[in-house]
């Protein structure tokens, strides 16, 4: 092999390598978002907790039917939240496993070239769940804000 078809050899291996970091990062990106998403919700549970516990649900303008209702949607939430958090840090994983499998195939002489299209695939099926349980879980995010908009005006309409 001459240096000019070695050093092309390179820059193929690492242009292929490119691609598997941009998926990286925007896996990343939405590990950062669902990681703010779990902080909200751990926040307004822990204050529905605490209203819960001290018993000042009644003064906040709740129903012990409502307190209950938005405990349990937070705590879905925060499962969803959760499951989209490790299958997006899987999915994570396995592009970076995706960048070294391109390496090791490119050094067998693409004797390999199965593992980094099978591994792609996988990554990007992981992205996929991960974005289902972070729409299922703003979606339950919406319904809550909702049902929250509507006591709020139902106490002004009853007060008012």
């Amino acid at each position: 092999m001459t240096n000019s078809t070695a050093s092309s050899f390179a820059v193929a291996a690492i242009a292929a390598m490119i691609t598997p970091a941009l998926l990286i990062l925007g896996s990343a990106s939405l590990v950062s978002s669902a990681l703010v998403r779990m902080a909200r919700v751990v926040d307004r549970s822990r204050y529905l907790a605490s209203v819960a516990q001290d018993g000042t649900w009644q003064k906040a303008g709740m129903t012990v039917g409502q307190l209950r209702s938005w405990l349990l949607r937070h705590e879905r939430r925060a499962r969803y939240a959760e499951l989209s958090i490790t299958v997006l840090y899987a999915a994570i994983v396995v592009f970076v496993a995706t960048c070294l499998s391109i390496a090791v195939d490119r050094a067998t002489g693409e004797a390999l070239d199965w593992l980094p299209i099978t591994l792609a695939i996988l990554g990007t099926v992981l992205l996929l769940i991960g974005g289902a349980f972070m729409v299922t879980e703003s979606r339950l995010s919406g319904n809550q804000i909702s049902d929250e908009i509507h006591q709020a005006l139902a106490q002004l309409e009853g007060g008012g």
